[in-house]
């Protein structure tokens, strides 16, 4: 029995489907599919029933289920402590990160431990965080960079930072010289958003039907750094949240949504109940002051003239000899 083995075994016993465990094991489908097969035989009993192009545990399956997961915990509890004794001298640290935070706030954390750590090899997944839990539970990471707080009951979730979703427009957009906006006034205003499958998509959706209104979604990417792009010039405006925002480069604005405001929260995920490697502990140390390094960051304000008009304080007393004519007297601004 080997632990790629197991491996298959909890992947498959999760999604019940075989395309999606290969997807998030690398490994092809053929391969999954033979390695639960010898599996199978080791065991002398099936450990899934096949239905159609779906799998479901048999009563086997769901016997050795949660063994199976219990000795790949001790496995991996076993390796972190020998990773600690050697003082970090050597190893894998392994994790996941959504999209989003994996291009804004990462990489600097994994530039300053690679420093301090340059024996320990760091590899870095991009995932979803439906995966990234998945993949914590089964043991194939050390550490997950998502959304808080988790969906599992077996994943402890500490809370990172808050982030506003934001409205961002290039600077010739009719909407650049707002300070804010309320969601209902995107109602007709074309947008580039996230597929439904992410949960950011999913927040937009619920703030525009919480709003009354339905988006005008134009174009679909799965990439938010294209999304901006796309937006760089044209009617289309996207939605992301302020640290992607703050990315988007020059000549871009980021507008405040209100009604309802919007925000997600970042969070340091964790297989509850496991132990945390001295490796991991040492990321997420490095990754705080990557944190407060990225909430400065920000786009160009819109314009001053965007701002809500006030009245011109009062000019100063002219001398008596050139008394103000009517024409030299502030004007009040057209009202909005």
């Amino acid at each position: 029995m080997e632990l790629r083995q197991l491996r298959y075994f909890l992947s498959v016993a999760e999604t019940e489907h075989l395309t999606q465990s290969a997807d998030a094991l690398f490994v092809t489908q053929s391969t999954l599919s033979h390695g639960l097969r010898q599996l199978e035989t080791e065991l002398g009993l099936p450990l899934f029933d096949r239905l159609g192009r779906g799998l479901k545990l048999s009563q086997a399956g769901m016997a050795f289920r949660s063994h199976a997961a219990r000795a790949l915990q001790e496995l991996e509890a076993g390796r972190m402590a020998l990773a600690d004794m050697a003082g970090l001298q050597a190893g894998t640290l392994t994790l996941g990160v959504i999209p989003t935070f994996l291009t804004h706030l990462v990489p600097d954390a994994v530039a300053a431990f690679s420093a301090d750590y340059p024996g320990v090899q760091v590899v870095v997944r991009e995932l979803r965080g439906g995966p990234i839990e998945e993949q914590l539970i089964a043991g194939r990471l050390d550490v997950g960079i998502s959304f808080h707080p988790a969906h599992r009951d077996e994943i402890e979730a500490e809370p990172l930072f808050d982030e506003r979703l934001q409205l961002v427009v290039h600077a010739g957009h009719p909407l650049a010289r707002r300070r804010s906006l309320r969601m209902r006034e995107l109602a007709g205003v074309p947008l580039a958003l996230l597929p439904q499958s992410f949960a950011t998509r999913r927040m937009i959706d619920a703030a525009f039907a919480q709003a009354g209104v339905a988006p005008a979604v134009r174009v679909e990417m799965e990439s938010v750094d294209a999304l901006l792009q796309a937006c760089r010039s044209g009617p289309l405006a996207s939605i992301a949240a302020e640290r992607a925002a703050a990315q988007a480069g020059p000549g871009m604005r980021a507008i405040a949504l209100t009604e309802p405001a919007t925000v997600r929260r970042a969070g340091v995920l964790w297989r509850r109940g496991a132990s945390r490697s001295a490796a991991a502990r040492e990321f997420v140390a490095r990754l705080l002051p990557a944190v407060g390094a990225g909430a400065g960051a920000a786009l160009s304000p819109p314009p001053a003239a965007a701002a809500s008009p006030r009245r011109p304080a009062p000019p100063a007393p002219a001398p008596a000899s050139r008394p103000t004519s009517a024409a030299s007297a502030p004007r009040q601004p057209a009202r909005r």
